[in-house]
């Protein structure tokens, strides 16, 4: 029996974008995975606090990613009402799937970091990391050893961020094609960001 190969893609989804599903697609594909495996961040290590709650996040994802039968999202993250880090979501991951290949879907700006990470070190022999190349961080300039353990996503990479959304949203400025139409529908009735 094969193992399942499980990719574990983190952050803010602040909100989710289509850069972000076009990046776990082409990832999918290129590697072969069984499964994407969304998991918002309840409190982020590395950035500022969610604009939007923890459960409109989690809303924004499962109306983003539930037509693509190889995505799916996780709450455990957030169930966890504290900083996670991602040793600990590893190793939540390995438990529920024993068997699986796991892979972590990050950008170069963070791998470039990853050793800096609470347990770091360990990170990269737990998962192969996949990377999507940041204009300000090119592949040749992660550390060498880094990127021996890393696997680089080549895809159409498109310059979305959420930030920008929402300060399209604020400015009342269109974000269709930005994100999936049912992500934008919850945004403007629940006006998460307005």
């Amino acid at each position: 029996m094969t193992r399942a190969r499980i990719a574990l893609f983190g952050g803010t989804f602040d909100p989710i974008h289509w850069g972000h599903l076009l990046l776990a697609e082409s990832a999918r594909v290129s590697f072969k995975l069984d499964r994407v495996l969304f998991i918002p961040t309840g409190t982020p290590p590395h950035k500022t606090p969610a604009i939007a709650s923890a459960a409109q996040r989690l809303r924004m994802l499962r109306l983003a990613t539930r037509s693509n039968p190889f995505f799916e999202v996780s709450d455990w993250e957030v169930r966890q009402k504290r900083m996670v880090y991602s040793y600990e979501t590893i190793a939540h991951v390995q438990q529920v799937y024993p068997r699986a290949h796991l892979f972590f879907i990050v950008g170069t700006d963070m791998l470039k970091i990853v050793e800096q990470w609470k347990k770091g070190r360990t990170l990269l022999d737990q998962c192969v990391f996949l990377a999507a190349e940041r204009p300000e961080v090119p592949w040749a300039r992660l550390p060498a050893g880094v990127r021996r353990k890393a696997r680089r996503i080549e895809w159409p990479s498109v310059a979305l961020a959420s930030h920008e959304i929402r300060n399209r949203l604020r400015r009342r400025q269109s974000i269709r094609y930005q994100v999936p139409d049912p992500v934008e529908r919850y945004i403007r009735t629940h006006r998460v960001y307005l």
